[in-house]
């Protein structure tokens, strides 16, 4: 992978990182053992300052390219779906009208009737696994693994899960999650979300093609099982998750007030190229609060969900 920032690669290892020292936990638990919960993590090698290997599965795909093969097996155009939305709004703006919710919602209704049926991904599963254990297994692990995302995501104030950022490993049926980094205020450094009144209403990522195939009993059963029973394990004291928290968070805070105090540099006149002072270290009781706040906020999240 090529970077174009290197501050924001790092964050992601950082994320990364946490994920790999919260695994041991989550063998050593009962219930997390025996649903065989263990994050998907990816190695990363840093190679220079704007490149790094990361490794990869050559089994994996993403839903973008489920959807892509659909369409080249029924022989559609996979943008057909693009160009109906601005066909639309276009009719809509002929008329000289305002475009509203309604007519967003009639689009993506229109689109979901015709062109991306809610049984996609379920199709494709059902074509690549013939075998009804086979497909029972893919389903149930890759269930597994998006409730270890979304509880991650959740209780870790990280940024939202979107569809496109989601790998699926085609041999096992783990999932894996590109571009994740915790989800700050640039201005503040606190964690965003950090008051409950600013909760989001759907605080994990479920699309109609997902909801369809894992089906309505596998979320209420299999998903929310999962993602209680990790929560429930990093509540246990011997793990000291709040330490390895405290560890990651520190980090990222430190490059936060690194990051302020060079885009302050800039907007003062600091960036025409000359030479600037190297940023000075973040106070010693600013960053205790910090961290001290986020660690607070994320276990507060874990043991809500617990």
């Amino acid at each position: 992978m090529n970077d174009g920032c290197l501050i924001e690669s790092r964050r992601e290892e950082r994320v990364l990182q946490l994920f790999r020292l919260l695994n041991p936990g989550l063998e050593k638990r009962k219930e997390t053992a025996k649903r065989q919960l263990l994050f998907a993590v990816p190695r990363v090698v840093a190679v220079s300052p704007q490149m790094r290997l990361v490794e990869d599965n050559p089994s994996s795909l993403s839903l973008l390219d489920i959807y892509k093969l659909r369409c080249s097996k029924t022989n559609v155009d996979h943008d057909a779906p693009i160009a109906r939305y601005y066909e639309k709004l276009t009719a809509i703006q002929d008329r000289k009208s305002q475009v509203t919710h309604k007519d967003l919602c009639d689009v993506l209704r229109d689109v979901q009737t015709y062109m991306v049926p809610r049984s996609m991904l379920k199709e494709w599963a059902s074509s690549t696994f013939q075998d009804a254990t086979d497909y029972w297994t893919f389903r149930k692990s890759m269930t597994l693994h998006l409730a270890l995302l979304c509880f991650a995501q959740y209780c870790l104030h990280l940024s939202f899960l979107r569809p496109e950022m989601l790998q699926i490993a085609q041999d096992s049926g783990h999932l894996h999650s590109a571009y994740f980094r915790f989800d700050m205020s640039d201005s503040t450094g606190n964690l965003h979300n950090s008051d409950d009144s600013h909760q989001c209403n759907v605080s994990f990522r479920l699309t109609p093609n997902l909801c369809e195939f894992i089906t309505k009993v596998g979320i209420e059963s299999v998903l929310s099982a999962a993602m209680i029973a990790a929560s429930r394990c990093f509540m246990q004291p011997n793990f000291k998750v709040e330490g390895l928290l405290r560890a990651v968070v520190r980090d990222e805070m430190i490059v936060w007030h690194k990051k302020r105090h060079d885009e302050n540099n800039y907007q003062n006149g600091g960036g025409g190229g000359e030479k600037t002072n190297p940023p000075p270290d973040i106070a010693s009781n600013q960053l205790v609060s910090l961290v001290d706040n986020a660690v607070t906020w994320i276990m507060k999240r874990i043991q809500g969900l617990a």
